[in-house]
């Protein structure tokens, strides 16, 4: 009985102020399907359907003791050479030129193995690309990954999200680009506001309505509402 209420106040203040009603769904404007390009086994998995994470946190990595180690091994090297060629860096006008060149080169040979050790480990981690929330989980800890034809997690952003209105299809003419848009979200009595982005250049078939586009931003995926499109 609430919905019929405010459809009916809605369609009542269009009529009056010169706005069109239309309703919406929340989409998210990015959605992917992660991940990795190596194979291997999963060996840890820190996500679950629902969850929502920040971008660069670990989403699941492959059994990877021997990267990890393999990588700090050679990265300490790399401080260890660096700190030596330092130190003699200092008093080079005293230190025989042959020496100084070998110091120079063990540095640089040790710092580019470290670079492509933490190459090699990274690869063994899933990180989130962006905020994200897990839409859909496609493995399990223990889950044997086949590089990049094992895809292993669907994601959306949380952050970046459009509302992609639908109203009946008279108000093709009228309906344009920079209109506000004044809407509410289901469930919620706050209202928020809005620009109209984009117009869809075709109509629905099914339903003789238009659609169209506005940015919204930290509304969650899925939601619907509706509101009202200043015309004048």
């Amino acid at each position: 009985m609430k919905k019929i209420l405010i459809t009916t106040l809605f369609l009542f203040q269009a009529l009056v102020a010169g706005e069109v009603y239309a309703t919406f769904d929340v989409v998210s404007e990015k959605s992917s399907e992660l991940g990795l390009s190596i194979s291997g086994v999963v060996g840890a998995l820190h996500v679950n359907v629902g969850d929502k994470v920040k971008k660069g946190d670990l989403l699941l990595a492959l059994s990877n003791a021997q990267e990890k180690n393999e990588y700090e091994v050679a990265r300490k090297n790399a401080e260890h050479s660096v700190k030596i060629y330092d130190r003699y860096a200092k008093i080079s006008d005293v230190i025989d030129k042959e020496k100084m060149e070998n110091y120079l080169y063990d540095k640089d040979i040790q710092l580019l193995n470290a670079q492509n050790k933490e190459i090699i480990f990274k690869k063994t981690e899933l990180r989130a690309p962006y905020d994200l929330v897990v839409t859909k989980k496609m493995t399990e800890l223990g889950n044997i990954v086949l590089g990049s034809q094992t895809k292993l997690l669907t994601v959306e952003s949380t952050h970046d999200v459009k509302l992609v209105l639908k109203m009946d299809e008279k108000y093709w003419t009228t309906v344009k680009v920079g209109q506000k848009f004044v809407y509410k979200v289901d469930g919620s009595d706050k209202k928020y506001e809005g620009v109209i982005s984009k117009i869809y250049p075709t109509i629905l078939p099914s339903t003789r309505e238009m659609q169209a586009e506005v940015k919204a931003v930290d509304l969650m995926p899925g939601l619907f509402g509706n509101g009202m499109i200043s015309v004048d």
